[in-house]
């Protein structure tokens, strides 16, 4: 199993590297889902094992990185969907996915919450929880 964590990002970190040195130190391989950075800061959002956590908390930690722990995805308002698909096609990861009966699935665990799906979505039935 895999933990999500969400990394911040100031514009005078943003220009050390954080990450590889984290890395480095820790020996922890991590996926990055989704990274949105520039010289003013942003955000990366990385997937670890479980039991390589708490290492990787330490050391961003250490480096006065803000993280968090994403549990969440998208949400769908089920009642609202109408399952036409308007999300499935931009879905970069296929979290979003049309299942056998044509009905819209949704796999949270490859949720990366990217958003991209959200204004697709014609009557608005997507949304995104507020970290």
């Amino acid at each position: 199993m895999t933990r999500r964590i969400l990394l911040r990002y100031s514009a005078e970190k943003a220009a050390e590297p954080v990450l590889a040195s984290v890395i480095k130190e820790t020996g922890v391989l991590v996926n990055i889902l989704y990274a949105d950075m520039d010289t003013k800061g942003g955000e990366i959002l990385i997937s670890v094992k479980d039991s390589d956590a708490e290492r990787i908390f330490s050391a961003l930690s250490k480096r006065g990185i803000e993280f968090q722990e994403i549990k969440d995805a998208i949400r769908v308002d089920w009642d609202s969907c109408v399952h036409c698909g308007a999300c499935v096609s931009l879905c970069p990861t296929k979290a979003l996915y049309l299942k056998e009966d044509a009905s819209l699935g949704l796999d949270e665990q490859k949720c990366v919450l990217c958003e991209i799906c959200v204004p697709a979505c014609p009557v608005r039935a997507l949304k995104i929880p507020r970290l």
